[in-house]
């Protein structure tokens, strides 16, 4: 079989595994059974046309995030056999472990290695470990140390920064680190998808319609109708009461949102995991690569006094950087210093360079007779005079708030001195380390994507918890917070040694409480995503790297960051943001809320129209001993109301706002809706009846009650939207339906006959009276619901003295209020949250006078 129909195939088993299918099955062949085969077309139709629409959408993304995984594994530099001298290149997976390979600068790392040989090595391993900066890289062992720690090791999937490495394969293919964080905790997820959050609503209408058809046939034996008559008018009630639209409504509302949002930078490869998107109430990120850029930055200045400029510090640490290396710069604090420093003039390779490596924590510059140095504080520091003591204290204070500290100094030479150290790099070095004058102090940080901060203000406006979650020490998670605008106490921050060390019922409390997760490993992630799951929040995971494929596969809704994200992070997402546009992500989880505000509309209008289509045929059973509409009739009506207008209204905007937090379907509010729809399609559909006169012109009478029970329905449906697509499909329909009774034969086969002018305007005179009963009686039972419980209340404090206090949410921190999503738009407006950001402030470090 072709490889494309194989994979609709797979996708359309999984569709059909829905748990609607059973009752949408038993509902066909009962009406087959009963001699209405083209009620059983249409609900297998349905059915099937259901599962190819969800099917396709699948093999979409699932082909489009095959070409976006379309890279070759990295090519490896192997150590020939035989006792060859020299390397070849080979593809990663021929690697085996044993083998020697060479890793240079720029180079992604083919497997898990042991370094024997290492030249000024630093690794970027933000994608397994989520450490931000660079790693130092070394022969000498570790033993004990923590995976972030294990500087003598190599990483697959992790990237060489400057220098070269000499290691032996380890680990390769499944057993190398990033593989095994990936492959953490496969299993079942919970259940996403509209599909399985209505099965409730489906089991629950479901009783209710067989009960109807029960008494419509039981209601027709008491008239004495013949038993196969009978039992037929209740079976086909029944059947016409099963919300058969209900899966169609569900997957085109998930195909649309998923389109949708592909507009918007968001692919979702599940369109089933939209619906979630709407019920989150937490979302866990990952810092490095995710919130930031994994790209560092200057982000503080400190100098030497008043008589020293920012800028000054700048021109100097920038003098001290070593020209790029083609179109880019080998260390990433190079790269930092000299975007900084923008505005002094390159030195175009006209001066002396000492680059950083792994055995000099400095780089330098001699230009002409000028010294320039910048490099780790205790090394430039201590070849400083005349330090004021303050500097260190200045150092620490920096390095608590989570940057790297760079050190920058000058010196004057003598002519003999700058021709000795332009001819012997051992004696430039030596010249570094002496009689230097200190200029100043730089701070690097990971650079915070732009959007960052808004999107986490807005998460909490919309009263979402946040959590941070990873691999970085405490300080520098703490502080990278604070600069997103997360104010973060003491308290509120945990490392993965404090979390590994508490028992069970301390980790439900600590992810209530805490907000950042530091130093965490890939199993810490995944426990900390499962923990907030067993406590009943409904958790997002947002990453990029290797670390968080586990996580993103064990929350509810995984989001992947396709912008440099790794191919296992990608693969285990259920939503892809892509070219790392976290700015989607509030997208995604409006387009959630949305979803499930038009889904309940269209259910309100199912379920509604279903029940008052029971209600009547058991009123009209109870006086004449049969259903006044027949099996043709009822399948009409699903016809002209469950097909289109319930589609057309799940794909429009509603009419109302979303609330700020509506988290998933309120289901008392949705069951109120449906009770007075119900009502007001069997009182229209019943008067109209009653009206046309059943006793003299029954055929005349059910074909005015059939037009106002349609149009009661479809004019129900532009209470909830006025979008263009629902007013065209409600006309088309009730044009349909005019058409179909008005023309000879079809109205005969139909069992109605065409009206006059009369009956038309009984139909639809009952059928406007109806629905502004249906648009009017939602507000005022809000109403009257929201009274009881403040009159309750009131009550209360007359006979008892209460103490008022401000309810605070665990998720985080803040004071708020919550809103649910309604079918009348009766919610309120919570009040957002105030957040203070945190402000560096750039400030002078006072020198000593003496010289």
């Amino acid at each position: 079989m072709p490889r494309p129909l194989t994979e609709l195939a797979t996708a359309l088993r999984s569709e059909l595994s829905d748990p609607l299918t059973p009752v949408l099955a038993v509902g066909s062949a009962a009406s087959a059974m009963l001699g209405s085969p083209v009620d059983a077309v249409l609900v297998g139709s349905v059915l099937t046309g259901n599962a190819v629409l969800a099917a396709t959408q699948q093999v979409r993304a699932e082909r489009l995030l095959s070409r976006l995984l379309a890279v070759q594994d990295p090519p490896a530099r192997r150590l020939k056999a035989d006792g060859e001298a020299g390397y070849e290149s080979v593809a990663a997976t021929r690697l085996r472990p044993g083998d020697i390979i060479e890793v240079r600068p720029g180079e992604v790392v083919p497997a898990d290695a042991r370094i024997i040989g290492a030249v000024d090595a630093e690794a970027d391993e933000a994608s397994l470990t989520g450490e931000s900066l660079p790693v130092p890289k070394q022969v000498a062992a570790v033993p004990g140390a923590e995976l972030a720690e294990r500087h003598c090791m190599l990483y697959a999937t992790t990237t060489l920064v400057t220098g070269t490495v000499v290691a032996v394969v380890t680990e390769v293919g499944a057993a190398t680190q990033a593989r095994r964080a990936a492959d953490i905790g496969h299993g079942a997820g919970p259940a996403v998808g509209l599909q399985a959050q209505l099965r409730e609503l489906t089991n629950r209408a479901l009783p209710f319609s067989l009960a109807g058809g029960a008494l419509v046939g039981g209601l027709g034996l008491l008239r004495r109708l013949p038993l196969r008559s009978a039992v037929a008018s209740g079976v086909a009630v029944a059947v016409a009461a099963v919300p058969e639209g209900l899966p169609l409504v569900a997957t085109l509302a998930q195909q649309d949102s998923a389109r949708r949002l592909t507009r918007t930078g968001v692919l979702v490869r599940a369109p089933r995991s939209v619906e979630a998107l709407g019920r989150v109430d937490v979302v866990c990120f990952d810092k490095t690569g995710t919130l930031s850029e994994n790209r560092l930055r200057v982000s503080q200045v400190r100098t030497a006094g008043r008589e020293v400029s920012e800028q000054q510090v700048l021109d100097c640490a920038a003098r001290a950087t070593p020209p790029k290396n083609g179109d880019h710069y080998e260390h990433a604090t190079d790269a930092a210093v000299a975007e900084a420093a923008a505005a002094s003039q390159p030195l175009n390779g006209t001066g002396t360079y000492m680059p950083f490596r792994s055995g000099r924590k400095f780089s330098a510059a001699m230009v002409g007779e000028e010294l320039s140095i910048k490099g780790a504080p205790e090394v430039v520091l201590s070849a400083c005079a005349g330090l004021d003591p303050s500097v260190a204290d200045t150092v620490e204070e920096m390095a608590r708030n989570g940057l790297r500290v760079l050190a920058v100094a000058r010196r004057t030479l003598s002519t003999a001195q700058a021709e000795r150290g332009r001819s012997d790099a051992d004696r430039l070095a030596a010249l570094c380390t002496q009689r230097l004058q200190f200029v100043g102090l730089v701070g690097l940080s990971d650079t915070p994507r732009a959007e960052s901060a808004q999107v986490l203000k807005t998460l909490q406006d919309n009263e979402i918890g946040v959590r941070l979650i990873t691999g970085d020490h405490p300080v520098t998670a703490k502080a990278i917070a604070a600069e997103l605008g997360l104010s973060i106490a003491d308290e509120q921050v945990i490392s993965g040694e404090d979390w590994v060390a508490m028992p069970r019922r301390n980790q439900e409390q600590a992810v209530r409480d805490r907000r950042v997760f530091a130093r965490m490993s890939p199993e810490h992630k995944v426990q900390v995503v499962q923990t907030l799951e067993r406590i009943g929040m409904v958790c997002a995971m947002v990453g990029d790297g290797a670390n968080d494929a586990a996580a993103i596969r064990a929350a509810t809704v995984g989001i992947g960051v396709a912008a440099r994200g790794s191919d296992p992070a990608r693969s285990s997402a259920d939503v892809l943001l892509l070219d790392g546009r976290i700015g989607s992500l509030t997208d995604a989880l409006d387009e959630g809320r949305q979803l499930w505000r038009r889904v309940q509309a269209a259910v309100a209008v199912l379920l509604g129209g279903n029940a008052g289509e029971v209600v009547f045929s058991i009123v009209g059973s109870a006086l004449t001993g049969r259903s006044p509409l027949n099996t043709r009739q009822l399948l009409l009506v699903n016809m002209m109301t469950d097909a289109l207008p319930a589609a057309a209204l799940a794909v429009s905007p509603t009419t109302h706002a979303v609330g700020a937090a509506g988290h998933g379907p309120d289901q008392g509010e949705l069951w109120r809706t449906v009770a007075i729809r119900g009502a007001a399609t069997a009182g229209a559909a019943t008067g109209a009846w009653l009206t046309a006169g059943f006793t003299l012109a029954p055929r005349r009478a059910s074909t005015v009650a059939l037009v106002a029970l349609v149009s009661t329905q479809l004019a129900q449906t532009l209470i909830d939207s006025h979008g263009p697509l629902v007013i065209a499909t409600a006309a088309g329909s009730l044009v349909t339906l005019g058409a179909a009774i008005s023309t000879p034969g079809v109205s005969q086969l139909l069992g109605c006959t065409p009206l006059d002018p009369l009956g038309w305007a009984q139909a639809l005179s009952a059928a406007g009276l109806a629905t502004g009963v249906a648009a009017v009686a939602p507000r005022l039972v809000s109403k009257f619901v929201a009274r009881a419980p403040e009159e309750a209340a009131q009550s209360s404090m007359s006979s008892t003295p209460q103490r008022h206090s401000t309810a605070y949410t665990s998720r985080n921190g803040t004071v708020n209020t919550r809103e649910t999503a309604s079918v009348n738009g009766s919610a309120g407006a919570p009040e957002p949250d105030v957040i203070t950001p945190l402000t560096l402030r750039s400030r002078h470090v006072e020198m000593s006078k003496t010289t």
